[in-house]
């Protein structure tokens, strides 16, 4: 990747992390990135398109260590409560990017390729964790009424939904001790072996 477009991307999440989108302007951006002005349009066409991209590839960034530990083999309630220790970590070594995450949350319905992306980055999240579901609902450790790409979206919301409730209550309970919480409900949803 070119220096000044990489450069840009990483100002650009810099600045929205620290500011917020709406108080991010394309001077501060250039002037982080040690850019000229003329750098935005030259690299992305316009600052929205520049924002998108760096919005998205931040969201891809945080979601890469979970996606590899789900992608990875060995026993799919291990693999799934390892994806949660990894959303966890990657949220506590990143935890004031959080507003990157969710201002693209916020910027995708009006983005329609952020949103796009987002939807593809998802779906393959969704994939991996409703294979594993399907997995433990054919092993018979999950009940048979779970639908498993149903659950794995349910699932993601609720992990959106930590990530929400700790930006806007730090004082609340962290993060961590509400993704235990949770990972405990999952694992005492799994039905007793025979």
């Amino acid at each position: 990747m070119n220096e000044t477009r990489h450069a840009l991307l990483l100002a650009t999440r810099q600045c929205i992390g620290r500011h917020g989108l709406a108080a991010t302007t394309s001077r501060e951006i250039t002037a982080k990135a040690d850019a000229n002005l003329a750098a935005i349009t030259y690299h992305f066409g316009s600052k929205d398109r520049l924002v998108s991209e760096a919005l998205l590839d931040g969201v891809r960034e945080w979601l890469a260590p979970t996606i590899e530990a789900l992608g990875a083999s060995g026993d799919p309630a291990a693999r799934m409560l390892l994806a949660i220790q990894t959303l966890v970590a990657t949220f506590d070594e990143h935890r004031d990017e959080t507003a990157i995450y969710l201002e693209a949350l916020v910027h995708a319905g009006q983005d329609d390729s952020l949103r796009r992306g987002l939807v593809e980055l998802w779906a393959e999240l969704r994939a991996l964790l409703a294979a594993d579901i399907a997995a433990l609902v054919a092993d018979e450790e999950l009940a048979a009424w779970i639908d498993p790409d149903a659950m794995a979206g349910a699932l993601m919301a609720v992990a959106n939904g930590m990530v929400l409730q700790v930006r806007v209550d730090p004082e609340g309970p962290p993060l961590a001790e509400m993704a235990a919480q949770f990972g405990s409900l999952m694992l005492g949803a799994r039905t007793p072996p025979a």
